[in-house]
């Protein structure tokens, strides 16, 4: 692999990830339902990571939405540089910010956003962000 790009703003986490046989389509590019894969396998390594979880059933919280801006194909074995953030934090919610670029020559292929829900599971509803969470989403904010 390449070194990797450059965002246009900072972000707290990045993960390289690479477009393999099974991602693409007919037409010879990432299909566009890989992408969400890939936002989901950054934001959870990024929650993982940097709340020192182990365990999945540490996970706290749903998918409430997301959004995303196709701007460059990926194409068969090509790498691209996912970066990813907290934009706003709320009560119960946060969003998540992300920018994937090629690693080959730094075009920009995906910018999307994600909502978050903080999520008791056993009692099935929505809940407060823990304050210690809140902290670190806090410092972690990408502007």
């Amino acid at each position: 692999m390449n070194d990797p790009t450059t965002p246009s703003r900072r972000y707290p986490y990045q993960l390289a990830v690479r477009a393999t046989l099974r991602d693409t389509d007919g037409i010879g590019h990432v299909n566009n339902a890989v992408y969400l894969t890939w936002l989901e396998e950054a934001r959870t390594r990024y929650v993982f990571e940097r709340r020192g979880l182990e365990d999945l059933h540490e996970l706290d919280f749903i998918l409430a939405s997301a959004h995303l801006e196709y701007r460059s194909p990926v194409l068969l074995h090509e790498t691209v540089d996912l970066w990813c953030g907290p934009s706003r934090v709320g009560n119960r919610s946060w969003e998540m910010v992300y920018e994937g670029r090629a690693r080959g020559d730094g075009r920009l292929m995906v910018e999307a956003r994600t909502v978050q829900v903080q999520y008791d599971y056993r009692e099935r509803k929505a809940v407060p962000i823990p304050g210690a969470w809140r902290r670190l989403l806090q410092e972690d904010l990408v502007r």
